[in-house]
């Protein structure tokens, strides 16, 4: 099937075949006659399989089809990061460079009286995170009431409970005959059941549903007895020849520890540098384009740059530190292994982490194996850690000046510390944890 049999406009048409796109993919084939017919959709695809364009390419077709009959159209897309919102704008800005359509975008961490200049012009489609929209909506520069089409991307991330608050009250200001698309990656039923509250008779897209990672991502585990083993085994794995890495994206679990591992990893030779909350919007989009022209090797990031970021090069996803859900760890590998091609996730845990492993090992549908550059465990190993033992605690490493644990694993602490570079400890009554497998009452300020 081509583009032009799925009846988009000529001018996209031509838009495509300059971006070297010549056919749709599956979840494109499938949800684009829908949006067209007016239909809602809840769209799910592993990441890399072109869900942007599934809801982009329609929306933009209506909205200049609208045009031609004079008839306004205006479309919202919602994204949970402001990495993705952006990645979202810049694809809309691509796919319209031959239709006379008027996008903007509305992220935090950027000039805010700029946004408001923009929201002044005519608008026909305008890609937001959550915070900043409602930032809009208040002080009434912009008015919801005449947009159509509504589309969530990261459904299960968005609609989960961080987002929710956000997102019933932007929902509020839609209009109710509005078409609503939720596109994902994953979706577990309980997300569905709450995604499609929000819609009226959608059609369920699925491409390749049982499988939750790409076939071409090769997954190891590298185990660990004590955290303060993971520096030297990360250094050897992206200095050995053999390993092939070429660019490669580090996870980590805090914001401090993103930036101590970035200097460690510089210092030690490794062009790298860290994206994460605290840097500034300019900041983060610096690095971004360092890290896309190839200047960086290793991009260390928390979870803000888990989701739809599409940079071609990256060989390999470690996880330095397990992200909270096993749906999580699915959207980080799905950074390599895109369109087609193999990449390589590793990913260090030990004992503390058998939960999470055992989450992950159940929604891939596989059994990972574990990497030759694993430490060998005490006696009972991984495997029989499984099955209610309880969590085994001071696994963590060297001590710094103050005594604070440094280079230690996030999890099993004798000080429960969540750090994960770092490890700098808090007091229990003070910290805050999100609770296991879910996420706080509110959005991460950094992505609002």
């Amino acid at each position: 099937m081509t583009f032009e049999a799925l009846g988009l406009s000529p001018e996209i048409l031509k838009a495509l075949t300059d971006l070297g796109h010549h056919a749709p993919t599956p979840i494109q084939k499938q949800s684009i006659p829908h949006v067209l017919d007016g239909r809602d959709i809840l769209g799910i695809a592993q990441t890399g399989t072109g869900k942007t364009g599934g809801f982009l390419l329609p929306v933009l077709h209506k909205i200049a089809e609208g045009k031609r009959h004079g008839i306004r159209i205006r479309a919202l897309v919602m994204s949970p990061t402001r990495e993705l919102a952006g990645q979202i704008h810049q694809a809309a800005r691509d796919y319209s460079k031959y239709l006379h359509t008027q996008s903007v975008l509305l992220v935090g961490g950027v000039d805010f009286a700029r946004q408001e200049r923009n929201l002044r012009r005519p608008w026909d489609l305008i890609v937001a995170t959550p915070g900043r929209l409602l930032d809009h909506i208040r002080r009434r520069n912009l008015t919801l009431s005449r947009a159509s089409l509504v589309i969530i991307d990261e459904a299960d991330r968005m609609l989960d409970m961080g987002f929710l608050p956000d997102i019933q009250t932007i929902v509020d200001f839609l209009p109710k005959g509005r078409q609503s698309l939720l596109f994902s990656a994953t979706c577990p039923p309980r997300i569905q059941e709450l995604a499609t509250s929000f819609q009226n008779d959608a059609v369920i897209v699925r491409v390749d549903p049982e499988k939750a990672t790409a076939d071409k991502i090769q997954q190891e585990w590298i185990t660990v007895a004590h955290g303060s083993q993971k520096l030297g085994l990360l250094k050897k794995v992206l200095g050995t020849p053999e390993e092939g890495t070429g660019q490669v994206i580090i996870f980590t679990r805090t914001k401090r520890g993103a930036e101590d591992l970035s200097v460690a990893l510089s210092q030690a030779g490794f062009p790298t540098d860290a994206l994460h909350g605290d840097k500034s919007q300019p900041v983060r989009n610096r690095v971004l384009g360092r890290f896309r022209r190839g200047e960086l090797k290793v991009l260390v990031a928390t979870d803000v740059a888990a989701r739809g970021l599409d940079i071609d090069g990256i060989t390999h996803v470690i996880n330095y530190d397990l992200p909270q859900t096993a749906e999580d760890y699915v959207h980080r590998i799905g950074r390599t292994g895109r369109a087609g091609k193999s990449g390589r996730a590793l990913s260090f845990f030990h004992p503390g982490d058998r939960e999470i492993v055992q989450m992950i090992e159940t929604l891939t549908g596989k059994t990972i194996p574990h990497s030759p550059l694993s430490v060998p465990l005490p006696e009972g190993g991984v495997r029989r850690s499984f099955g209610g033992v309880r969590r085994p605690g001071g696994f963590g490493g060297g001590r710094s000046r103050n005594g604070d644990n440094r280079f230690s694993s996030d999890r099993g602490s004798s000080k429960g510390s969540w750090g994960s570079f770092s490890g700098h400890s808090q007091n229990a009554s003070t910290r805050r944890r999100t609770p296991p497998g879910g996420r706080s009452g509110l959005p991460p300020n950094d992505e609002r």
